[in-house]
């Protein structure tokens, strides 16, 4: 089904990028990676060849020993700029010799202050949705698929990892080059980097994590049960294809919770809590390396198809490891999640939709839940229209038709109709995918541990305050849900009470501290600004510091301090953290 991507320069009736050969040198003191690219298309090329960049410095194209001629001609602010190769006459391999921008969106170079060590240096990439071109030209879009094999030149103690196969370290003098490749075809918003002082410790046979030795045993006893998470996973999903399921720990100012880049999962240090209670973040993302990594959304206006099925994959994963109470407590606060973004964006809003038209909209400034749990409801619906023992073999057939493909929305609609008529006729598919708003047909989730936070909110309600006696066994999740059921206003001497019997003072636990911060700055609660401060200072995911900042900048006593605070940390942040931010402050007039 032919489809255009709104998000990318690349007319793929000019041919499609197949391999990529990288040769990369990491410059700390310029901030800035050195490249040279060898591109392998899937079929000669003639005329034009157009490639999406950002920022690039394009210092030589070549096929050959022959120049060949380009220009960067278009240019927009969420696209970046077009390169146009012109008057190609059947060519199949060309290289274009770059350097990065020390501004590069994808790019995260980091001082060895703001990593655990103190010591060294770290950079990391996050090139989902559309930053891959500020690496590298490419046709940045995630229908197109290529293997690459990258060298990586670094300077000693540093060590680099890609998400590829490690082939072999070559040492000469001060310098360290890492080779690698990456057989299976991937999307260029899959492709990952990170250098930085890393130690590795194995969890079993195809599974391990890098870290900095500070925190390198720590990340490896929270996230020791992966091996049998990857396990699990095949069971429901099929053979894990990817040959190994690594992760790095980030340094704190990765923006998301987690990145599925595939072999090598970048993680958040949020999830270090020391008992292991947020490990689900990684059912999420191992689930990707099958909806996601394997069968890929065709274009950003498909992102639930990536989103939807991997919070459903999870969630059957983790009601084998964890229990069935707790995969749908997980899923009822992220559908409570899911409705406060929905209400930010208006009930009515095009942002309320799976499916809709993106052109001339940054995906990145409109992340929210939606995706993933509007999309999961839709899919939980489609199982219970027919039970399992029907829905399983069709999650297999759908895994297997279009592995190492994308998919659009309507692709996806064409096979759910020929292979599973009998949901269609039981599930409005139109009304769940096109239709803004939450379904009143959304399906019903049950958990004991639910009920039991209803009931302490039902007691509030009444003007009853729960007691640590009552919330001493409570599960974290448990905990976090109590105070999204909780108004954003309370009396400040409200807010007391909770900090003290859920021990908030002492918890490492940043989205249960965020969500507490920002209903204690809704309720006057001053004493708080200090762990605001911490947090601000300390954690880089996005969503997180997007909410607290929201709140400052809405709250009248702490208006007047949202600017310096962020001014005081942007520096931590991840540039498109920085931007949201900016957006945030600037839409209150700060």
């Amino acid at each position: 089904m032919p489809f255009s991507d709104p998000h990318s320069y690349s007319n793929l009736n000019q041919g499609r990028i197949a391999h990529i050969d990288l040769h990369m040198a990491a410059d700390f003191s310029q901030r800035v990676l050195r490249i040279e690219a060898t591109y392998r298309l899937d079929r000669p090329a003639k005329g034009s060849l157009f490639l999406d960049t950002r920022d690039l410095l394009i210092e030589r194209v070549f096929a050959g020993e022959k120049d060949l001629a380009w220009e960067q001609d278009a240019d927009d602010s969420i696209l970046g700029q077009r390169l146009h190769l012109q008057d190609l006459q059947d060519v199949s391999e060309f290289t274009i010799e770059l350097t990065t921008s020390p501004e590069a969106r994808a790019l995260q170079w980091m001082d060895p202050l703001q990593t655990a060590g103190c010591r060294h240096p770290f950079l990391y990439s996050q090139c989902q949705s559309l930053q891959a071109r500020s690496i590298f030209p490419c046709q940045d879009s995630p229908s197109v698929r290529f293997t690459f094999q990258a060298d990586v030149q670094v300077a000693e103690p540093l060590l680099a990892v890609l998400a590829a196969e490690h082939t072999g370290t070559e040492n000469r003098g001060d310098t360290r080059t890492f080779r690698f490749r990456m057989l299976q075809p991937i999307p260029s918003y899959l492709f990952a980097i990170a250098v930085g002082d890393l130690a590795f410790r194995e969890f079993g046979p195809r599974t391990g994590i890098y870290a900095e030795p500070e925190s390198i045993e720590a990340a490896a006893w929270e996230f020791a049960g992966n091996e049998r998470r990857l396990e699990e996973a095949e069971k429901l999903l099929g053979p894990y294809l990817w040959d190994r399921y690594d992760m790095v720990l980030m340094p704190p100012s990765f923006p998301y919770g987690a990145m599925e880049n595939p072999r090598l999962t970048f993680i958040s240090p949020i999830f270090i809590v020391g008992d292991r209670s947020q490990t689900s973040v990684i059912t999420h993302e191992l689930a990707h390396a099958w909806t996601g990594n394997l069968v890929t959304n065709a274009t950003w206006e498909d992102f639930w198809l990536n989103e939807g099925w991997t919070v459903y994959a999870e969630s059957r994963i983790t009601e084998i490891l964890e229990g069935s109470d707790i995969s749908q407590l997980l899923n009822a606060i992220r559908r409570l999640a899911m409705l406060e973004d929905m209400k930010r964006f208006g009930m009515d809003s095009d942002h309320t939709r799976l499916k809709y038209s993106q052109r001339g909209i940054d995906p990145d400034e409109i992340f929210s839940h939606v995706p993933y749990i509007k999309g999961f409801s839709f899919i939980l619906l489609l199982e219970r229209a027919v039970g399992r023992e029907v829905f399983d073999p069709f999650i297999s057939k759908y895994i297997n038709t279009f592995s190492f493909q994308s998919l659009t929305t309507e692709g996806f609609v064409s096979f759910l109709e020929q292979e599973l008529p009998e949901a269609t006729e039981k599930v409005d598919v139109a009304e769940w995918l096109y239709a803004p708003g939450y379904p009143e047909s959304a399906p019903v989730l049950s958990s004991s541990f639910y009920d039991e936070v209803a009931d302490a909110v039902a007691a509030y309600d009444r003007g009853q305050l729960p007691s640590r006696e009552r919330v001493s066994g409570w599960h974290p999740h448990q905990v976090l849900l109590f105070l999204r059921l909780l108004p954003e206003e309370m009396p400040a001497e409200d807010c007391r009470h909770l900090e003290a019997i859920f021990d908030l003072r002492e918890s490492r636990d940043a989205t249960l501290l965020s969500r507490f911060y920002v209903m204690a700055i809704g309720s006057g609660y001053q004493d708080v600004l200090p762990g605001v401060d911490r947090l601000v200072g300390s954690v880089g995911r996005s969503h997180i510091i997007r909410a607290l900042f929201r709140s400052l900048a809405t709250a009248q006593w702490t208006r007047h301090l949202a600017r310096p605070l962020w001014e005081l940390y942007r520096q931590r942040h991840h540039p498109m953290t920085a931007a949201s931010i900016e957006q945030i402050l600037a839409s209150a007039g700060l």
